[in-house]
């Protein structure tokens, strides 16, 4: 027979260090299940600012009333390991809701969005209460968990203060290594959903665990006594200040543990928004700034753990770290700005693995030692707390609930108030003011013998940030000039101007469009349309600087619908580029909305001619789920008869296997697949897949009425029989399966395209892979023009052979001009005489251009 493990009154380090062992998982599992939930509402949300806040707040509103209620609630337990373990459990047992609940979501949200007539603002609410109602049980048990362990392990307060702020710090410290193993391992080799089990699975074997130990130790009736005491006695005791003037009254106690979680959050933010402006912004850029983050807040709290063991007063401690948080967290702006060299693009032609460490050095060299410092504020709290006569889970519980509140409303003000109001480097010196503030507020609670002393650090802090110069947010180049730009949790959006050229762009390198590339950006939108029999109605996914957008009301359109993620990107639209929008913004047929493109698919019932999906960039963070078949499945869902869904590629952003991910996913969906270009660059080209019915052909009386439809609002008289539309299609997609037969099928499940483009891209860029550009770009257009020729292609047979020939023509001409660019005339002029023997009047002249 097994004898029951007898233990004294107070916890042994080896039971305590596994039990921090099992919360260091619990951290861990816990940040896996919030990756999860931020990447599944963010696909049926919406990706934008605003859903990202949301669900968020839900979070943390989830964690305050954990914290409060069982918090409440642990005095009571007779076994609070046991209890501790039941809760785990039943955080996996509810985290189960999120697959029925979305389920019902995707199936009822449309009716919402019919019923509340698309009201934006009622929409984010929607989505604001859908979150809590969704993600409540389990994030309530999860703001319960250290409330309890703390009622385990806090029978006096230097107990709670030394063993409760190491719990913290190896539990912040196992949410890194879950954020890191999430974003880096489980979600790119295992999928969303796998994770997801694995995530459930290792917390409710955590709660077992737990559960299991409890049952295994027996308390002598002394231990037994003792803790029923504290159940019944401390629980009714009325909070009291400790009248030593070396420690905080309950006010500051107030103040500092709401503030410590609205500030830490808040610098969070915005340091994510200001470290956007030099990244690859994937979702490996993202998820290291956060393992940083969250791995500092951990060292923070081991920083806790040695300064509550400290002789010094706590008073005293926390001046000086808010004093020194101040000064670091105000710096952060500089000290980015140096070591990027002026916003430099991070790494540009390192290897992937050279490129992660560069951003990992650059987090940690920014955002580190601030961290670390303001991170050490909360869980310090746990002994310079004026409550001395309360049950440790109930005080443990309201620290909780005021940090929880804090951290719900930070982020919150730093998104959607600071940065759109005064930007990145001010919304960080407003936090930071803060620190300082409160620092001095603090010091002003001291003898009157040393208030001068210790007014000293804080006012010093104030003065240096207040004096501190605000660097440059956008880089600029030699001869440019920024005519406006606009901040916001979205990102920068600024009009740029270089040589009479206006230019629209992301966070510095993300460029949405310029007044030079009119041409390139109209047939983006000419081209869908006019192989549609009768383009009435059509979406945009996308609008960037509404040229492309505009092109459709060269048509007989009745309506047009823009979809645009980014909100500040439609007034500088707008504003800079109103001249080439064909009047998109006036007209009464058009209908601009800020939104997600799923979001909106989601929500919407209306179907449409034709759609047309702009060139999303496929390494950036959330733009994958643009390349999913669940996407493309949602996008065919909206077409009419006969419509047609266009997705336009940078393949100057594209590896061929990234590119063949695409094509498979793509084909999956549509019976019928060509490719069509919308220019003749060899370095910056952009294609479109377009998906048709099966069985559909290219008509010729169609692409007649069309072109003469554009020809005439434009003011042309041209009356040529001779389209040469075939100039820009470059093939059947069927051309290519081949080609792409071993490709993976990007869904929402496993993202491929968002988490190995980003990996392709870096090897592009340090030459040990290739963009289909050039000689990689003509090999894709002559596999396509041999494997499958036009005089063959099933959707072509209803044309003249006089309007096929162009197709070959397309590819004579972009070889024509890769040998022209190259200075290589003599191979240029044979490649011309060949473009004449199928058509003598085509480019008469070496400048003209069709």
């Amino acid at each position: 027979m097994v004898k029951p493990i007898q233990i004294s009154n107070t916890l042994s380090l080896k039971r305590f260090s596994f039990l921090s062992f099992l919360f260091f998982l619990s951290g861990a599992a816990g940040l896996i299940l919030q990756v999860v939930w931020m990447y599944r509402l963010g696909l049926i949300f919406g990706n934008s600012s605003y859903a990202t806040s949301a669900t968020l707040a839900a979070f943390f509103l989830g964690l305050a009333i954990g914290g409060w209620f069982l918090g409440n609630a642990s005095s009571k337990f007779k076994r609070p390991l046991s209890a501790y373990g039941f809760v785990e459990i039943g955080i996996a047992l509810t985290a189960l809701l999120l697959i029925p609940g979305i389920a019902f979501y995707e199936t009822h949200y449309a009716s919402i969005v019919t019923f509340i007539d698309g009201d934006r603002n009622l929409l984010t609410f929607f989505k604001f209460i859908f979150s809590i109602v969704l993600l409540l049980f389990p994030t309530v048990l999860m703001g319960g968990t250290f409330p309890i362990l703390a009622q385990y392990i806090g029978k006096e307060k230097h107990q709670l203060a030394s063993k409760g702020t190491f719990l913290y710090a190896v539990n912040t410290l196992g949410a890194a290594s879950g954020a890191f193993f999430a974003g880096f391992f489980l979600l790119s080799k295992f999928g969303v959903n796998s994770t997801y089990y694995f995530a459930i699975i290792l917390v409710g074997s955590i709660g077992v665990i737990a559960i299991i130990i409890d049952r295994l130790t027996v308390r002598n009736k002394r231990t037994s006594s003792i803790t029923e005491k504290l159940g019944t006695t401390t629980s009714i005791k009325k909070l009291v200040n400790i009248p030593s003037p070396y420690n905080i009254n309950y006010v500051q106690f107030l103040i500092l543990t709401f503030s410590s979680g609205l500030l830490a959050l808040s610098a969070e933010t915005i340091w994510t928004r200001m470290f956007a402006q030099v990244l690859q912004n994937s979702i490996y850029s993202f998820s290291a700034i956060l393992v940083v983050f969250l791995f500092a807040l951990g060292f923070g709290g081991l920083l806790s753990h040695k300064l509550v063991k400290t002789s010094l007063k706590p008073k005293s401690v926390l001046l000086i770290l808010l004093s020194i948080g101040a000064i670091a967290v105000g710096t952060t702006p500089l000290i980015f700005y140096y070591l990027t060299n002026g916003l430099e693009y991070l790494a540009p032609t390192a290897s992937w693995f050279n490129y992660l460490l560069s951003v990992f050095k650059l987090s940690f060299l920014v955002v580190f030692f601030p961290t670390v410092i303001i991170g050490a504020i909360f869980p310090f709290l746990l002994k310079a707390a004026p409550i001395l006569d309360q049950a440790p889970g109930k005080f443990v519980g309201k620290l909780v609930l005021f940090n929880s509140i804090g951290s719900t409303i930070g982020p919150v003000i730093a998104g959607f108030i600071l940065l759109d109001a005064i930007g990145i480097s001010m919304s960080i010196k407003t936090v930071a003011l803060f620190y300082g503030v409160i620092a001095l507020y603090i010091a002003f609670t001291f003898n009157t013998k040393r208030l001068k002393c210790w007014l000293f650090l804080p006012i010093v802090s104030i003065i240096a940030i207040v004096t501190l110069t605000s660097p440059p947010i956008v880089r600029l180049e030699k001869g440019e000039k920024i005519l406006k730009l606009w901040q916001s949790s979205d990102g920068i959006v600024s009009i740029v101007e270089t040589n009479k050229n206006i230019q629209m762009r992301l966070d510095n390198f993300y460029v949405l469009g310029d007044s030079k590339s009119i041409l390139v950006e109209q047939m983006q939108g000419y081209i869908p349309l006019l192989i549609h029999p009768s383009p009435k109605n059509i979406l945009f996914l996308g609008m960037g600087t509404g040229i492309t957008a505009g092109a459709s009301l060269s048509h007989n359109v009745e309506r047009v619908v823009v979809v645009e993620l980014v909100s500040n990107v439609i007034p500088a639209a707008k504003h800079y580029f109103s001249p080439w929008t064909n009047n998109l913004f006036n007209d009464n047929r058009v209908e601009i909305i800020e939104d997600d493109a799923r979001n909106f698919l989601l929500g919407s019932t209306e179907k449409f001619d034709v759609i047309i999906g702009d060139l999303f960039t496929p390494w950036h963070a959330g733009t994958g789920s643009l390349y999913t078949i669940e996407h493309f499945r949602q996008a065919k869902a909206h077409l009419k008869k006969k419509g047609v869904f266009a997705q336009w590629l940078p393949l100057y952003q594209l590896t061929p296997e990234s590119f063949e991910i695409i094509c498979k996913t793509f084909a999956a969906v549509f019976p019928e697949v060509t490719l069509w270009r919308g220019d003749f660059s060899e370095s910056r080209a952009s294609i479109a897949l377009i998906g048709h019915e099966k069985g559909i052909k290219l008509n010729q009386e169609v692409l007649k009425k069309n072109i003469s439809n554009v020809i005439s609002s434009v003011g042309n008289t041209d009356n040529s029989t001779n389209h040469m539309m075939g100039l820009f299609y470059l093939g059947n997609l069927n051309a290519l399966k081949n080609r792409f037969s071993n490709a993976t099928i990007n869904n929402d499940n496993f993202r491929t395209v968002e988490f190995k483009a980003p990996i392709l891209s870096q090897q592009a860029n340090a030459g040990k892979d290739t963009y289909i550009i050039k000689q990689e770009l003509y090999k894709l257009f002559t596999t396509l023009n041999t494997t499958l020729p036009a005089n063959k292609d099933p959707y072509l047979s209803n044309l003249p052979q006089r309007e096929i020939k162009y197709v070959e023509i397309g590819l004579k001409y972009f070889r024509y001009l890769q040998f022209i660019n190259k200075g290589k005339e003599n191979e240029a002029n044979t490649i011309l005489s060949q473009i004449h023997l199928l058509d003598p009047d085509f480019l008469k002249t070496k400048e003209e251009t069709p």
